[in-house]
This record gives C-alpha cells, sequence and structure tokens, in this order.
C-alpha cells in the first residue's frame, strides 16, 4: 500500500502522552533519555506529571514532541512498517521528516529545535502573542484583514485545508482581525494551544538566529522524500533544505497543498506518527483519503496491520 508519513508540530503536547506506549517498549524510554541528557531536564517525567505550563512552553515543547515523533517511528520500524512515499512534517514536525528519512541526525535536530523554542518564547517576553484558527472563511478575505495592519502584525501562519486557516500576531490585533473575520462570515473561530507568533513576520528575528547554528550542522539527501513547508517541493541538496528550514519560521505552512500534492501523485493513505490526532482529523472532510493515527498503541497496531496488509 502506498502511503505518507505525517509529523505534527507544536501545540499536540499533552500530560500523560504516550502513556500507553511506556509500560513495556524501552525505545520510548531511550529515546527520551537521549532528549533529556541534551536538554538538561527529564522529559519524559515532565510529558507524565506536567506542569503544563512547563510543557507549553516551546523551549521543552519542541524536544518533547520531536522525540514522541521519532520514538514512534523506530517502533513503526521495529515492527517491520513499511516505508511511505513521502514524509512531510507540519512547521516543527519537518524536522522529524528529515531525522525519520536519514537527512539530518537526531541529536543535530534536538539541538535546532530546543534553540528554536527557546527563540520564539523569547518572542513574547515583553509581548502578549495569541494564535487562532478561522473556520470557514476564503484566505483571500483573511488576507486582506490581515493587511490591515499595517506593521503586520497579524499573519496567515498556516492553511491548514480549505476550511481551517490560522492566523498568529500580536494578541490585540489577532483578537480584532478575528473579530473582523466574524463579520466576514467565518463560521467558527477558537484559540490553538500556542502562546508565541508562529509563521508570523514577529518570527523574522528566530529565524536569522537558526540560520546561524544551521551553517555548523550537516544535511544529507533525504531517502524518503520529504515535501517541505514552504514551497511544497522534495528538496534534495543540503543548502535548499536549510533555507526551507529557515524561512518556514516566519512564512505560511502550506499543508492543505502539501496534502493536494500527495494526492496528485496517487497516494491517498495518510498515517500520522506524533502523540495526537491533530493532523489526521484535518482529513476528516476529505472523501479520497485514509487517514490514520498512532496516537496510543491500539491505533498504532490498527494503523500498522492496515498498511502492512498485502494488496
Amino acid at each position: 500500500m502506498l502511503f505518507a508519513m505525517l509529523f505534527p508540530g507544536q501545540g499536540v503536547q499533552h500530560i500523560n502522552m504516550l502513556s500507553s506506549f511506556l509500560k513495556k517498549e524501552k525505545i520510548f524510554q531511550n529515546t527520551f533519555e537521549e532528549a533529556s541528557e541534551y536538554i538538561g531536564c527529564n522529559l519524559l517525567k515532565l510529558t507524565q506529571e506536567g506542569p503544563l505550563k512547563k510543557i507549553n512552553n516551546s523551549k521543552y515543547a519542541q524536544p518533547i514532541i520531536l522525540s514522541s515523533s521519532i520514538a514512534i517511528y523506530k517502533f513503526w520500524k521495529k515492527y517491520n512498517g513499511k516505508n511511505p512515499s513521502f514524509m512531510s512534517g507540519h512547521s516543527l514536525g519537518e524536522y522529524s521528516a528529515l531525522v525519520c528519512s536519514n537527512a539530518l541526525k537526531f541529536s543535530d535536530a534536538l539541538k535546532i529545535v530546543t534553540f528554536r523554542g527557546q527563540y520564539m518564547q523569547q518572542i513574547t517576553f515583553n509581548r502578549l502573542c495569541s494564535v487562532k484558527a478561522i473556520i470557514g472563511l476564503n484566505k483571500n478575505i483573511i488576507q486582506k484583514i490581515c493587511q490591515k495592519y499595517l506593521y503586520k502584525t497579524v499573519s496567515i501562519a498556516s492553511i491548514n485545508s480549505n476550511n481551517q486557516i490560522i492566523i498568529s500576531g500580536d494578541q490585540k490585533d489577532v483578537h480584532e482581525a478575528s473579530l473582523d473575520c466574524k463579520k466576514n462570515g467565518a463560521q467558527y473561530i477558537f484559540d490553538i494551544n500556542l502562546n508565541i507568533p508562529v509563521h508570523s513576520n514577529l518570527m523574522k528575528p528566530v529565524a536569522k538566529k537558526i540560520e546561524y547554528i544551521l551553517k555548523n550542522i550537516k544535511i544529507k539527501t533525504p531517502q524518503i522524500p520529504v515535501i517541505n513547508n514552504v514551497n511544497v517541493k522534495c528538496e534534495k541538496n543540503s543548502k535548499n533544505i536549510k533555507k526551507a528550514l529557515i524561512k518556514q519560521i516566519y512564512t505560511t505552512v502550506r499543508w492543505k497543498e502539501i496534502i493536494d500534492f500527495i494526492q496528485s501523485k496517487k497516494v491517498f493513505t495518510m498515517l500520522e506518527i506524533g502523540p495526537n490526532n491533530t493532523l489526521t482529523n484535518l482529513n476528516k472532510n476529505n472523501i479520497n483519503l485514509t487517514s490514520l493515527h498512532t496516537s496510543n498503541q491500539k491505533f498504532f497496531l490498527q494503523a500498522l496491520k492496515i498498511i502492512n496488509k498485502k494488496q
């Protein structure tokens, strides 16, 4: 069966995540031990006990989500799970995809995402920020609303599906923009579990710092094609992969286009490798797709059986 692997970004973290895997599986403990040693914090204990405020801090959330996806992928390979035709990660998830495609070492990815999370959190030290999902409003209308803010304090952070677009930026301006969206016909608006202005112009200083870190990181050609967030391409060249990772920090995640690209390659099964089913839920209205996830051991084994069965 042809399928694509999808890796989630920040916002899927929660207390007691991965608990169904942890009782018997050393792969998860070993992966988190490696990450914890690098971060200087017991990340596995943090995921199970909290506090939630610390889990939600980007400095910890980003390595936690990366480690979760890497551990699930290792578990997939342990059970002889098939290789996908494509990989793609939503924002932070792009690092998970690059590790699992053998383009980037896990230790290097940990280094990048820890600093990435730390620098992103620093943006909020003297600034209240907000991230909201706009449901049921045309992208062009939302774009015009964002353009009203002269200092570019509100941006389209992600186009997740035909029906869901994420905006982020200064808390006050995002609130005003969301009210404007409601007046213009948005069906529903809800808060995203983030307090940093992801994929907005406010993140440009972070991009500069990540560019500096990436200079000393080796990235190889992915063994499985990885579709990036910035231009919806499968880059093979280290320089181009790095450029995309830098640019994605302050530009829109083109998730809907990534899913469309995968479908254009006659791949209609999506497997989410992460501790939640956020990306799976985005596909639920697409009747052409079979969407599976690995958020606990039960769903993992179901997905393994479906994908590994002979056609």
